[in-house]
């Protein structure tokens, strides 16, 4: 078989994939931002919450959250993947190297701030 030959036959195969894989991506992004405004909207006092997914590492995800509104300050929720469903771990404005280490929050997703 020649390699424009091979190429012509894999081509197809290679775009499911991509297409496939994408597909999940934006189903889990889906979940993410249900679970996380769930979350909130039990939770806190913000009836107005606006969903931003930063990034998902691992099985863990990292979200922004501010009121529609401008209400309250933004803040972020660090989410994981628990038996196919999303569940907040914790949200807050600013979090301590403990609480990374405690809930074992991937160091892509931490924001850490450099010493002074």
């Amino acid at each position: 078989m020649t390699a424009k030959r091979m190429i012509k036959t894999a081509f197809p195969l290679i775009c499911s994939f991509v297409l496939t894989a994408s597909g999940f991506a934006s189903d889990d992004a889906k979940a993410i931002r249900q679970a996380a405004t769930a979350y909130v909207e039990h939770e806190t006092t913000v009836s107005d919450p606006v969903v931003t997914v930063q990034k998902v590492v691992g099985g863990y995800a990292r979200v922004q959250i501010k009121s529609k509104s401008g209400a309250t300050d933004p803040a972020t929720a660090f989410l994981k993947l628990v038996k196919g469903e999303w569940i907040v771990l914790i949200l807050g404005t600013a979090f301590e190297p403990q609480d990374y280490e405690r809930l074992q929050i991937p160091a892509a997703l931490q924001h850490r701030t450099s010493p002074q």
